[in-house]
């Protein structure tokens, strides 16, 4: 009898966190409608928009550059779609580039933590809140690093932006693919990018993490987030940027006293500003090396040892699903 009160106890309290998941997803989806409805009347999300913000006609290859940034599970990319014009607010050397901002929206998908309901989503999750121990779903991440490449690959063809002049952001589930594809590289001859930007998300797949020496000192992380953080745990910051800098890359990590909320914090954004103009705006006397990035290629037992990432990276993209690069939001 005792077991069965224990189930019964146990089968209210799940269903007693997926109602509070529900909850705290539909209030952020409320939020961010009611802020961006200026931004959604303006664009839609799945329009290509180039907007130059170099002044001269003919723009040099080296000021150049691209920012991919992923919006959070629930969100949309017109929650971030404004950076364009908060980034070189905070630092005016950035209006002197050429800057396409790409906001891929994510497709809906079905949430564990939620029931199982759909909503805009990177990949599943498992757990709520996400702490250091939350469980990964391995193939969605894998799904969204290719899509993050197909859109990289797009910038290159279509607008001639190297990789090396572009930096992955996100924010939560958005921020642990951009960490993952910034750092976790599998393809033959990939460039690093030219920055990581994480905003109050985590670093998944701790046990294939495998990070080179070179794709360390050309890719800096910034890592920002709330040390009050209820949603994404305070020490995923911790744990992650220790693990990170350990391996040699380059971190520059901030932590403020709030929640789970980063476009209302303006000091964040502009530490995140500054963080950019510095990757973006360096010259190349700033360079200490160079990297022969072609030669960047992992060993027969690296490959093994990342197995698993390495197989989901290379399945094909399901084109019926939708999810290619076409569905970005550029700007």
């Amino acid at each position: 009898a005792v077991h069965c009160r224990e189930g019964h106890f146990k089968t209210n309290i799940n269903m007693i966190r997926v109602a509070l998941f529900a909850a705290f997803i539909q209030g952020a989806l409320f939020t961010n409608a009611f802020s961006s409805v200026t931004s959604r009347n303006r664009k839609s999300s799945s329009t290509k928009l180039h907007v130059n913000t170099n002044k001269e006609s003919k723009t040099p290859p080296n000021n150049k550059a691209a920012i991919i940034f992923l919006h959070g599970l629930g969100d949309s990319p017109d929650g971030w779609s404004k950076l364009g014009e908060w980034l070189p607010n905070y630092a005016p050397n950035l209006a002197n580039l050429d800057i396409t901002y790409v906001f891929p929206p994510a497709h809906n998908v079905a949430i564990t933590v939620n029931g199982g309901e759909k909503m805009p989503g990177w990949f599943d999750v498992f757990d709520w809140p996400i702490g250091i121990d939350a469980r990964d779903d391995a193939k969605g991440l894998a799904m969204s690093v290719k899509r993050v490449e197909e859109i990289v690959n797009e910038l290159k063809e279509e607008e001639g932006i190297d990789p090396s002049r572009v930096i992955l952001g996100g924010f939560s589930q958005g921020g642990a693919v951009a960490v993952t594809a910034a750092y976790n590289r599998r393809r033959k001859g990939a460039t690093p990018f030219a920055g990581c930007i994480v905003m109050s998300g985590w670093l998944p797949l701790k046990e294939y993490l495998d990070v080179s020496e070179e794709i360390a000192k050309a890719t800096p992380l910034f890592w920002a987030h709330g040390q009050q953080d209820d949603k994404i745990l305070y020490e995923q910051q911790v744990f992650g940027v220790d693990k990170l800098d350990s391996l040699g890359v380059d971190v520059t990590a901030h932590s403020y006293p709030v929640g789970h909320e980063s476009t209302s914090n303006w000091e964040e954004i502009q530490d995140m500003a500054e963080f950019v103009e510095s990757v973006l705006c360096r010259t190349e006397d700033d360079d200490d090396q160079k990297y022969d990035y072609d030669s960047m290629v992992l060993s027969p037992e690296d490959a093994e040892k990342n197995a698993l990432l390495y197989y989901l990276c290379s399945l094909p993209i399901d084109e019926s699903a939708g999810v290619g690069a076409k569905n970005a939001a550029y700007t």
